[in-house]
């Protein structure tokens, strides 16, 4: 299922709300704010983000063993303290569980917007080859929400309680949204909207992302296009280039 979801390139799309999900907890806004080089290198982070996450899915098993241990031990020296004087550690798994279920949840919803929703089982097994990463990099099993509805619920908990923004999330997601300060904010505008409409009301609020008639509008055509897209376009548009390379090796 992993490998059915993240071969779509539109995928992508929704990497940002992903993102923004995860700066949501001041702990792990602390970590990226301190520690990462994003705002340097936002294009250059993006990518190595990509491609070592691809290599996981797509990769041999060596290849994504590998991928997991340079995730592993780029977390090693993250650690500090959060504007609240917190501390916290990347390696925390209590912030890699919430950093893996963003993923997981934004992927799976941005991919039925687009293509249909899953069968249940489906889903589910997308959730278990998601738990296969995050046990590679630390969470142990007792942390993990059982069933997809376990983990819904377990998102909604934890944006009622730990992951609230505070004024690093913000600072943070600000950079993410509009990383070059040159660009005008209006060529950001249809990012902007697909990461609005992939996340909660309560954080487009804190992020400030507008969602109005005309966001909602070009929200709905964007998925209307998308599906269009699908239907045809050739697998070497369609496709991450990790997927391409997976079904060459396994034909």
């Amino acid at each position: 299922m992993a490998r059915r979801l993240n071969r779509e390139l539109f995928v992508a799309l929704g990497s940002t709300a992903a993102v923004l999900l995860q700066m949501a907890h001041p702990l792990v806004a602390a970590g990226v704010d301190q520690h990462s080089d994003f705002r340097r290198d936002p294009f250059g982070r993006f990518h190595r983000t990509a491609n070592t996450s691809l290599d996981a899915v797509f990769g041999t098993t060596a290849r994504a063993r590998r991928a997991l241990r340079r995730i592993d031990a780029r977390h090693v020296s993250v650690q500090g303290t959060a504007e609240d004087g917190r501390p916290y550690r990347a390696r925390d798994p209590q912030l890699l569980l919430w950093v893996q279920v963003t993923l997981v949840l934004t992927s799976l919803r941005w991919y039925e917007l687009v293509a249909g929703r899953l069968p249940p089982a489906d889903r589910q097994r997308y959730w278990d080859e998601g738990k296969v990463f995050a046990r590679e990099l630390g969470v142990p099993d007792d942390l993990f929400p059982r069933t997809i509805g376990d983990l819904e619920r377990y998102e909604r908990d934890m944006l009622a309680t730990a992951a609230v923004p505070d004024i690093t999330s913000r600072g943070v997601a600000r950079t993410v949204l509009h990383p070059f300060a040159v660009v005008p904010d209006a060529l950001y505008w249809p990012t902007d909207v697909i990461t609005a409409g992939l996340l909660p009301p309560t954080l487009r609020e804190a992020f400030e992302l507008r969602w109005g008639m005309a966001e909602r509008f070009f929200f709905h055509f964007v998925i209307r296009a998308l599906r269009i897209w699908r239907a045809i376009a050739p697998e070497w548009l369609a496709f991450v280039p990790h997927a391409r390379l997976y079904d060459e090796r396994v034909r």
